[in-house]
């Protein structure tokens, strides 16, 4: 009898290693495939991003897939940060490109996940508001600052349940840091530029 309960012992765990050598490679794959997306959105090739992402979440259903029989796998370290790099990836895209949030229904990521990885969108979105500042596209650039902060306070004000998820109450401060380095440096642009069109008035009205 306790041979036999060996034996299905050891036919699990086998099962469970061979589910996880199908889901992590697939796990990381699409995570790197997600952070590859963002910086070729950075770029200014959307296409290029979401073809990317596409590729991510498509290995990403594989990966749990592989490992929806065993919640171990399913909930592992490697998936939960292959999700949460893919939803980053896919929330910063339809920001930029569509100005509008995907629902974690949409994207087919648990909503833990989807808010920890929403939670990293301000430092992203940072780097496309100074990316529009140098373009000198200063209304881009505050368009970017208000989705960051309107991800930071969405997220504070359900602080008693986002405090509870592992690693969020280090992202918030992360990105309430960089939301405000990020509108300090725009509204120091915009007195710039109001500074420069009140002294070209200046020069126009004494060359009258």
């Amino acid at each position: 009898m306790l041979q036999r309960i060996i034996e299905k012992v050891t036919e699990h765990l086998a099962a469970i290693e061979e589910a996880k050598d199908k889901a992590y490679p697939k796990a990381r794959k699409a995570r790197t495939l997600s952070k590859q997306s963002i910086l070729v959105l950075h770029r200014g090739e959307p296409l290029e991003a979401r073809r990317l992402v596409s590729e991510a979440a498509r290995l990403l259903a594989e990966a749990q897939e592989a490992g929806k029989a065993f919640p171990g796998v399913q909930n592992s370290e490697t998936l939960s940060a292959a999700r949460q790099e893919y939803a980053e990836a896919a929330i910063l895209l339809s920001l930029v490109t569509e100005e509008r949030y995907p629902a974690p229904q949409m994207l087919e990521v648990d909503e833990t996940d989807y808010v920890l990885g929403l939670a990293d969108v301000p430092g992203e979105l940072r780097r496309q508001a100074l990316d529009r500042l140098r373009e000198g596209d200063l209304g881009a650039a505050e368009s970017a600052l208000e989705a960051m902060e309107e991800i930071y306070l969405r997220l504070t004000e359900a602080e008693e349940a986002s405090m509870m998820l592992k690693g969020m109450r280090r992202k918030l401060d992360i990105a309430r840091g960089v939301t405000e380095r990020t509108r300090a440096e725009i509204t120091a642009e915009a007195g710039r530029r109001r500074l420069s069109r009140e002294l070209k008035s200046i020069t126009d009205k004494l060359k009258t």
